[in-house]
């Protein structure tokens, strides 16, 4: 077998381990670039659409999976001003990097290390979660959707971005950077394990069809 099959074939296995970033990938999450597209694109984006929505989030009990190099930290504390602010990442890495972000802007986060589908917090106890382009490096991330919601209190909000399976064979095919295929989701698809879920869809916009933002309501308990 020669050199470049070896390579391909170690990074479709990587991808198949639970969220093990690719190294262009991580370069990108840690990048000036990158805390300027949260900032003045995506976030400016949740921020219109919760306007539209009317409703007031801030002083509230706040959670963020997945916050990466903590560029989500530093703009949602300062946009919400949350009463509580949990943050967690898998990655050990980008958990030093947020707990750093933390203690030099001297904000009142609790950053953990911790998975995405088994969160180690109580039931009903936030307000709003927040996770940004997670789920498609999260092979469960069905049961991801199931665990956010647990955690959210009654008609709790989930603000969610996300790539779709277009994106993710994009990437595959002419970067090389592979993600489980498992997560590999059209919009509809998850619209529906959102539903499944027990999150009713407030709100929606597509961004070139790939890059999709969600505003999501957890719905009553049935009794």
């Amino acid at each position: 077998m020669n050199h470049s099959k070896t390579l391909l074939l170690e990074a479709k296995k990587r991808s198949e381990s639970r969220f093990d970033l690719h190294h262009l990938e991580e370069k990108l999450m840690i990048s000036p670039l990158k805390k300027l597209m949260f900032k003045y694109f995506e976030f400016r984006i949740f921020k219109r659409l919760l306007s539209s929505l009317d409703v007031n989030l801030t002083g509230k009990r706040v959670l963020e999976g997945g916050c990466g190099a903590g560029y989500g930290i530093e703009v949602i504390s300062n946009y919400l001003r949350p009463k509580e602010y949990y943050a967690f990442d898998l990655n050990k890495g980008m958990v030093e990097r947020s707990r750093s972000v933390v203690k030099r802007k001297g904000l009142p986060v609790n950053v953990f290390q911790g998975d995405v589908t088994e969160i180690n917090l109580p039931s009903e106890k936030f307000d709003i979660v927040f996770i940004f382009t997670v789920l498609h490096h999260e092979s469960k991330w069905r049961a991801a959707l199931k665990e956010l919601n647990r955690v959210l209190k009654p008609n709790g909000l989930l603000i969610i971005n996300e790539i779709n399976s277009r994106s993710l064979n994009w990437f595959e095919r002419y970067a090389k950077v592979y993600h489980p295929k498992t997560a590999h989701f059209t919009w509809n698809m998850f619209r529906y394990e959102l539903n499944q879920a027990q999150f009713s869809i407030l709100k929606e916009y597509l961004f070139l069809q790939d890059f999709g933002f969600f505003i999501g309501q957890k719905k009553p308990t049935r009794k």
